[in-house]
């Protein structure tokens, strides 16, 4: 089953940006595009801030019943990754 979350953010030039995760199985893919008309860009690895932001929409969403607790877990085990690619550990 696939699964779309979605938010806005600011990227460095103060433009806001859409940016969507979406779920495959078990794979997680993050693409963003600046407004309607402008494509979607797949970003090729998630920064820290987007997992987290991934992870509270999921937090959220399985609070209301909307998705299962594995789906918190993998998103979790993925945002841990993150944080040891970054800090280089």
């Amino acid at each position: 089953m696939r699964q779309t979350l979605g938010w806005k953010e600011i990227d460095e030039d103060g433009r806001k940006l859409e940016v969507e995760a979406f779920r495959e199985r078990n794979h997680w893919t993050f693409t963003k595009r600046l407004n309607r008309r402008h494509d979607w860009e797949t970003i090729e690895e998630p920064s820290v801030a987007d997992w987290e932001q991934l992870m509270d929409l999921i937090d959220r969403k399985y609070r209301r019943r909307r998705c299962a607790y594995r789906d918190v877990e993998q998103v979790k085990e993925f945002l841990e990754e993150a944080k040891k690619k970054e800090t280089g550990l």
